[in-house]
Formats: structure tokens, C-alpha cells, sequence
């Protein structure tokens, strides 16, 4: 039981460490080559977990290698436009002044079903709002509203709001987060003021404390009770 248990282990190690050197898109943001890559890291990884007869290393090294294959990739991706677009793809143009594009539509294989639900998923529900709208190299659906429904901005309104953001965590639970402290141009001697002023004696009276370079607070006492 012991053998099995490290094995995976170490295998979910280098996973992990595979994984983040790769980089931090979430899956829906995965690229065809990096959805790719992360499928076969995970049916590679399976087989020595699976089979303790099968060498550790017959896991280890294919990962590592779909790793490196990745980082080269990716490193090309970013210095060869045509090698991207190649790899990735273009984004695709699919409705154009609340009209469907229906030569593109049918190119992508998409239904109109499809793209209506990816609408009504970022709160559009009429097509004749949409100005443009395009599926991007990762699937999804990029839109631009017409400018008669876009929100109204705080230029168009004439405001002229305070500064704010953004807002870093100074303490969590407790525990004082000093590179943050230093991030939005304070010290302790300002932490220690601004604790006193909130009626807290010590960090460890703070559940929760996040300020930004222009001064604003956001200040939650601990408060075991709730």
C-alpha cells in the first residue's frame, strides 16, 4: 500500500510543478495546444498509478517532455505571428450589427442555438444590441455592444468619482502581509495608526484589512461569533 501511495505522490508533484510552469490559464482559456498537452499529462500520469509493475520514471519523463514541449511552443508562439495563428487559429467574426454571419457560422460548425446561449450568458439577450461579436481563438465569445445599449461610463455621465483601486490584502486572519504593506507605499507605523483608529490593539484582532495607494480601507474586525 505504501509503494502505490508515494508513487502517486510524486507523480502529483511533477504534475503540479508541470502545470505551473506551463503557466495559470484556467481550462476554459486553454489554447487547442494546451488542451492538448493537458489531456495527455493526465493519461500518461494514469498508467504508473495505476500499474506498479510499470517504471516511475515511464510517467515522469513523458510529463517532463510534454513540459518542455509546451515551454518551446509557447516561446515560438509568442515571436512567430505566423507559427500562433497557425497553432491557435484567428478569431472569427460571427455577428455584425445584430445581423449572424452565417458563411462563418457555418465554418466554425456552431449552431444559432449556441451562439444565443453564449449571449444570453454575458447578459445580452437581444440580438439587435450587438454591434460585433467574434469567437476567440479559446472558444470563447467576445461581444461589443452597439453604443445606444452599451452601460453608460462615468465620462458619459460627467461624474468625476473618488480615486479608488485597487486593493491590496494588508492582513488576512491575523497575519500581516507585508510585501502588500509596501505595495501601496505605507509601513507599519501607518498600519499600527490606522488599527488604533478602527479600535483594534493588534493585527490579530483583524479578520480582514485591504487598502489601496490612495488611502481607502476596507476593515473587518475578527469576530468569532459570526
Amino acid at each position: 500500500m505504501l509503494i502505490p501511495f508515494i508513487r502517486t505522490l510524486i507523480l502529483y508533484i511533477v504534475i503540479i510543478a508541470a502545470i505551473r510552469l506551463m503557466g495559470k490559464r484556467q481550462v476554459g482559456e486553454l489554447q487547442p495546444s494546451e488542451l492538448v498537452i493537458t489531456i495527455l499529462i493526465s493519461a500518461v500520469a494514469s498508467v504508473p498509478v495505476q500499474d506498479v509493475t510499470i517504471p516511475l520514471s515511464h510517467g515522469i519523463i513523458p510529463i517532463l517532455t510534454l513540459m518542455a514541449a509546451e515551454v518551446i511552443i509557447s516561446a515560438i508562439s509568442q515571436k512567430n505571428i505566423r507559427f500562433r495563428r497557425m497553432l491557435s487559429g484567428n478569431p472569427v467574426l460571427v455577428i455584425k450589427d445584430g445581423q449572424f454571419l452565417q458563411k462563418a457560422i457555418r465554418k466554425l460548425r456552431l449552431s444559432t442555438d449556441d451562439l444565443l446561449a453564449n449571449l444570453r450568458l454575458n447578459g445580452v439577450f437581444d440580438l439587435s444590441q450587438v454591434s460585433r461579436a467574434q469567437v476567440e481563438t479559446n472558444g470563447q465569445l467576445s461581444i461589443l455592444l452597439s453604443p445606444l445599449d452599451r452601460p453608460a461610463s462615468v465620462s458619459d455621465l460627467g461624474l468625476s468619482p473618488a480615486l479608488r483601486g485597487p486593493f491590496y490584502t494588508i492582513i488576512s486572519d491575523g497575519r500581516i502581509i507585508s510585501d502588500n504593506l509596501k505595495s501601496i507605499g505605507c509601513d507599519n507605523v501607518w498600519l499600527n495608526k490606522t488599527l488604533s483608529e478602527k479600535g483594534a490593539g493588534s493585527p490579530s484582532e483583524v479578520y480582514f484589512l485591504c487598502a489601496d495607494i490612495y488611502g481607502n480601507i476596507i476593515f473587518c474586525k475578527e469576530n468569532p461569533e459570526q
